[in-house]
C-alpha cells in the first residue's frame, strides 16, 4: 500500500499531498465511524456498565500488555482478517480514489494486519462507553496513526525508490513498538483500575456484571461467525478435516456460522438469557464434536472457530469452552429479559408500504450479496 500513495504515483508532490489528506481524513473517518457502532451496540447490550465495564476494560489491557511483552510466552488471537487492502484498486480506481479507499479500510482495523491487541482494548473501550460519541472519539486517533504512516513516502521521486521503502520497512523489527504498546495498555490497565476503585462504594453498577457477561457471549460468537464467513475458504478446509458425512459437512459451512450470529442478535433485541442459553447450547454441541473428532483423529483438531489456522489440542478447546460454558450459565441464572414488545400485523392502508418495504429489503440484500460477489472476483 505505502508504493501506491507515493509523490511518483500521483504525479508530484501536491497531488500527493491532496491523496494524504484523502487517505489519513478517510482512516480517520472510517475509525470513529466504527467507534460509534461499537459504542451503539454496546448502549444495545446494556452499556455503559460502570465499574463491571472499567473493570473489564482494564483486564483486558492487562492481559494484552503481557501477550506484547517481547518474547513473553503469553498468545492471546486478535481478531484480524490478516489480509490487505485489495491490491486491484490500484488498476480499476484512479490514484486520489485509490488513497481514499486504502484509508477508509485501514480505519476499521480489523478489517487488515493487527501487530498488538491495542485496537481490541480501544473497540472493548468504545463498547462498554456506551455513547457513540465518546466511541467516535476513542477510536479516530488509532484511525489517524494508522493512515499517517504513509508521511514516510515523502522523498520517494520513483517506482524503484518505493520499492526500497516498502523492503526497508517490512525489514524494521518491531521490538520499540512492542515495548511502546505494553507501556500504554500498562497504562490504560491501571487507570481503569483506579477508576473502578474511586467508583467503590458508589451505586454506579449500570448494567453491572450480568450485563458484561451476555455482552461478551454477543461479542466471543459475533467475532468465531465473522470470521468464519470472511474467511469461508479456510473455513471450508477446517471441515474438511473433521470425519463428518459430506451432507452434514456442507450444512455445516453456513448453518455454525449462522447459528452462532443468532446468540448477538438475540442480546440485540432484548432476549439475553434466550441467547445465553442457545449459546450455551452452540458449546456442549461443538465440544461433543470436538471431543468425538478427538475419539478418532488421536491428536490436534482443527479448530477454525475464530479464524485460526492451527490445530489445537482438545484440552485447549475443553479448557475455553468450559469458560464459555461457566460464562452462559450466570447469565441465564441471573439476566432478566427486557420485554419485547412484538409488532402488529399491517392491515388496511399499511399493507402497501409494508410491502414496498420488504421489496426494497429484499433488494438490498441481493445487491449487497452481488456486490460481495463482484469485488470477490475483482480482488487481486
Amino acid at each position: 500500500m505505502a508504493e501506491a500513495i507515493t509523490p511518483v504515483v500521483h504525479g508530484g508532490r501536491a497531488r500527493w499531498i491532496g491523496a494524504l489528506v484523502l487517505h489519513v481524513g478517510g482512516a480517520a473517518v472510517a475509525a470513529g465511524a466504527f467507534g460509534a457502532t461499537l459504542a451503539a451496540s454496546g448502549a444495545a447490550l446494556g452499556a455503559p456498565f460502570g465499574r463491571a465495564g472499567l473493570l473489564v476494560a482494564g483486564g483486558v489491557a492487562a492481559a494484552y500488555a503481557l501477550a506484547a511483552v517481547p518474547g513473553s510466552p503469553v498468545r492471546i488471537p486478535i481478531p484480524q482478517l490478516r489480509r490487505q487492502v485489495p491490491d486491484w484498486w490500484r488498476t480499476y480506481f484512479s490514484p486520489p480514489v485509490t488513497a481514499l479507499l486504502y484509508g477508509l479500510g485501514l480505519g476499521v482495523g480489523f478489517a487488515t494486519f493487527l501487530a498488538t491487541g491495542a485496537l481490541v482494548v480501544v473497540a472493548v473501550a468504545s463498547s462498554v462507553s456506551g455513547s457513540p460519541l465518546v466511541g467516535a472519539l476513542l477510536m479516530v486517533p488509532f484511525g489517524l496513526a494508522r493512515g499517517a504512516p504513509a508521511l514516510v513516502a515523502h522523498g520517494v521521486q520513483t517506482p524503484v525508490q518505493g520499492h526500497e521503502l516498502v523492503t526497508k520497512l517490512a525489514a524494521r523489527r518491531d521490538v520499540a513498538r512492542r515495548w511502546a504498546a505494553v507501556a500504554a495498555l500498562t497504562f490504560v490497565a491501571v487507570s481503569a483500575g483506579v477508576g473502578a476503585t474511586r467508583m467503590m462504594g458508589i451505586d454506579a453498577s449500570a448494567g453491572g456484571w450480568p450485563a458484561v457477561g451476555s455482552a461478551a457471549l454477543a461479542v466471543v460468537f459475533t467475532w468465531s461467525a465473522v470470521s468464519k464467513l470472511a474467511g469461508k475458504r479456510r473455513w471450508r478446509r477446517v471441515l474438511v478435516e473433521h470425519p463428518l458425512p459430506d451432507p452434514l459437512r456442507r450444512v455445516a459451512i453456513s448453518l455454525v456460522p449462522a447459528g452462532e450470529l443468532v446468540v448477538p442478535l438475540l442480546a440485540l433485541v432484548g432476549a439475553r438469557r434466550v441467547s445465553a442459553l442457545w449459546g450455551l447450547g452452540l458449546v456442549v454441541v461443538f465440544t461433543a464434536e470436538a471431543a468425538w473428532v478427538r475419539t478418532r483423529t488421536k491428536g490436534a483438531i482443527a479448530c477454525g472457530c475464530f479464524g485460526g489456522r492451527r490445530a489445537v489440542s482438545f484440552g485447549h478447546i475443553a479448557i475455553r469452552n468450559g469458560v464459555l460454558l461457566f460464562l452462559a450459565g450466570v447469565v441465564v441464572v441471573t439476566v432478566a429479559d427486557s420485554s419485547i414488545a412484538m409488532p402488529d400485523v399491517p392491515a388496511g392502508t399499511d399493507i402497501v408500504p409494508f410491502a414496498f418495504a420488504v421489496v426494497g429489503l429484499g433488494a438490498a440484500v441481493a445487491v449487497a450479496w452481488r456486490s460481495a460477489v463482484w469485488s470477490g472476483r475483482g480482488r487481486a
